[in-house]
């Protein structure tokens, strides 16, 4: 962008310079990533490059995600436990950081500003299209069968008995919980994207006085009324292990009694 350019938006100092070809720049390719930004002159608002910059970079969190995850269910094929764990881990930590970066629209940017850019989008423009999203999905799915293809080769008849057999498959049982931990960090980012909802839009449960399918809510660029969002709140990839924890527990406690 040109001085004044920069300058009909009110700005002024240096203008950023992305410089030329690099040797670092090969590697990073940064001057072909910021080329996805919408250019600053046609940005309908100042705080838009903090809304696009954070959602795209959560996309490219989600598109690693996604590669380590697959990466760990073909290790998990092979048997290399110590592999899939480590790429698990990793997963999980990325995820981590999709929500602190939701968490980073959520409060960077103010209603006021936050509704300005709302309105600027396209009409059914939805969250639920989000590549990254629908491609964990698919990945999470993945690697349950290679999970549970797992616990069948090691002879064990459900997730119930890894936990307790934990002793004899500690490989298995890592891997286990750790997929608890990539689970609970994707369930952060659903609920943390929720609260931005409320925030921002309302729709909070406890102030909701009409039926469920009455007009008049806030709704989504889609149309649908916000509330359709609690059920992915707490949408789970790995019911089956929440389920066996909570089987592990009663057992033990049965035990105490």
């Amino acid at each position: 962008m040109t001085d004044d350019k920069q300058h009909e938006h009110g700005m002024s100092g240096p203008v950023f310079a992305v410089g030329g070809q690099t040797a670092y720049d090969d590697v990073v390719r940064f001057t072909a990533a910021v080329r996805a930004l919408h250019p600053l002159p046609e940005m309908p608002h100042p705080d838009f490059l903090l809304f696009q910059t954070l959602h795209l970079t959560a996309e490219l969190l989600w598109y690693n995600v996604h590669f380590d995850i697959v990466r760990a269910a073909d290790d998990l094929g092979r048997g290399d436990h110590r592999s899939a764990h480590r790429l698990l881990r990793r997963a999980t930590g990325l995820q981590r950081l999709t929500v602190t970066h939701l968490n980073q629209v959520r409060t960077g940017i103010p209603q006021t500003e936050f509704l300005q850019i709302r309105a600027s989008l396209p009409d059914g423009g939805s969250g639920l299209d989000s590549p990254g999203m629908r491609n964990l999905q698919k990945a999470c799915r993945h690697l349950w069968r290679c999970f549970s293809a797992a616990l069948d080769a090691a002879g064990l008849a459900s997730e119930t008995a890894l936990l307790e057999a934990g002793s004899t498959h500690p490989d298995l049982r890592e891997i286990a919980l750790e997929m608890l931990e990539l689970d609970d960090a994707m369930l952060g980012w659903q609920q943390e994207h929720q609260r931005m909802v409320w925030a921002r839009l309302g729709g909070h449960p406890t102030l909701r006085t009409m039926p469920v399918d009455a007009s008049g809510g806030p709704v989504s660029l889609t149309g649908r009324t916000v509330d359709v969002l609690d059920r992915f709140v707490a949408h789970m990839r790995f019911p089956r292990l929440w389920q066996a924890v909570q089987q592990y527990q009663e057992s033990m406690a049965g035990h105490k009694a």
